[in-house]
């Protein structure tokens, strides 16, 4: 039967003698199947080009795919039916690939891995074994549906992770879609899902006496010198710890009249290369760093196997060592916002501000500047974080620390490509 489908009709509709059909009138193909036990299914039928049979492709069950979200899907099924492909054989078994746990290690593999970042890479891996792949891992990927993610969601909020919700959410979202690109999965369940809470950016700025507090109580803080030294680099040039973490030798230049560090885009969240310059107490701390770890490819080597430190382990100490940092609802994170806050205040310009901190939306905003503008703006990044530098020295670090990390710079005796 073709019936003007509608919300309340596909919510109230019973079967009467048997199983009951209703055709969509504004989807081709879309069809409503109504069981005799009153579970409804929606579907797509067509005709196969090649041999002129018909088929019949499952979208879901409602309530988990509504009326309007079972003609998104059919849509999009009918286009790939015009183009002349057959979706109904993407059905067919595929041992290889026949639960979320194995769609989600391909995933990685193929996608995660050599396009992201490592900490992000860390972060998504993390999400997937503890909450993810208890829930759904086992779970044919054809089977996993809208409310499986719901009830994962809805875990996740009831013991307070809400923020963490909507990141399983977007990751499950993410991996599905991957699926449905390379052609290995039809259907995403999270379609129509909304987040669990409203994240709002998070606004907090260290005060000048809240920055002096920090610096000194990080001295005494139980975790090593080298991530110390890291978080202190962190907030000096503005940069994400976890890049500052993984900074290599290969990636400095200490040339006297413009020392400068360049991350390759394999390292940056824009995948884009940026190039930091150093100020003079960041190459002190810089100096002190390689002064401990000696020979080895990395400033802050891992303390086991050959790479460097991994890119939360400043997070898990600074987590560890609360009891010995008095300033109030602190994250290592809110370094680069009260960076970049410090500069404002000091007169330099949101341009350049943005610079420093490598946002995409600013390096890579028009044309112009994507295409044609190949200038570093290395003058006015080093201007800007020197003028920042110069600041937290008088504010924080005490002559005796500049004694000592200017003793550490001499007696290393950095040069360029060293």
């Amino acid at each position: 039967m073709v019936k003007t489908l509608t919300t309340r009709f596909v919510e109230t509709v019973r079967p009467v003698d048997g199983r009951a059909e209703y055709r969509d009138d504004q989807v081709t193909g879309l069809v409503l199947r109504v069981a005799v036990g009153g579970a409804k299914t929606w579907s797509v039928q067509f005709v196969r080009k090649s041999d002129g049979r018909k088929r019949r492709i499952t979208i879901g069950a409602y309530p988990a795919f509504s009326l309007d979200e079972a003609r998104t899907e059919a849509r999009n099924i009918v286009a790939r039916i015009s183009r002349g492909e057959d979706p109904a054989a993407d059905r067919r078994p595929r041992a290889e690939y026949c639960t979320f746990d194995k769609l989600a290690d391909l995933w990685l593999e193929r996608y995660a891995r050599p396009g992201k970042v490592a900490s992000a890479v860390y972060e998504n891996t993390l999400l997937l074994n503890k909450d993810i792949r208890p829930a759904i891992g086992a779970m044919k990927v054809e089977d996993v549906a809208k409310r499986d993610v719901i009830l994962l969601a809805d875990a996740m909020v009831a013991r307070g992770a809400k923020t963490r919700c909507n990141r399983a959410i977007s990751l499950v979202r993410s991996i599905y879609r991957w699926g449905i690109a390379e052609d290995l999965v039809a259907v995403d369940p999270t379609l129509g899902i909304k987040p669990r809470t409203i994240e709002r950016p998070r606004e907090r700025v260290l005060s000048d006496a809240e920055i002096q507090i920090v610096w000194k109580e990080l001295d005494e803080a139980p975790m090593t010198r080298g991530l110390k030294l890291a978080i202190k680099l962190a907030l000096v040039t503005g940069q994400r710890i976890g890049m500052v973490e993984g900074m290599a030798k290969a990636e400095l230049d200490f040339a006297p009249s413009n020392p400068i560090w360049t991350v390759p885009g394999s390292r940056t969240k824009n995948r884009e290369l940026t190039r930091v310059p150093l100020s003079p107490l960041a190459l002190r701390l810089i100096a002190e760093a390689l002064a401990m770890v000696g020979k080895g490819d990395y400033v802050f080597p891992s303390p086991v196997g050959q790479g460097p430190i991994t890119g939360h382990a400043a997070t898990r100490a600074m987590s560890r060592s609360r009891a010995h940092i008095t300033v109030s609802d602190f994250r290592i994170h809110d370094l680069r916002r009260t960076c970049a806050t410090g500069m404002a205040r000091l007169g330099v310009n949101p341009h350049t501000i943005a610079l420093v901190l490598d946002h995409i939306s600013t390096t890579k905003a028009s044309v112009t500047s994507a295409v044609y503008v190949k200038y570093s703006f290395d003058k006015e990044k080093r201007q800007a974080l020197e003028t920042w530098a110069a600041h937290l020295e008088k504010i924080a670090v005490a002559p005796s620390q500049i004694a000592q990390h200017s003793e550490f710079l001499y007696r290393d005796g950095l040069t360029a490509g060293s």
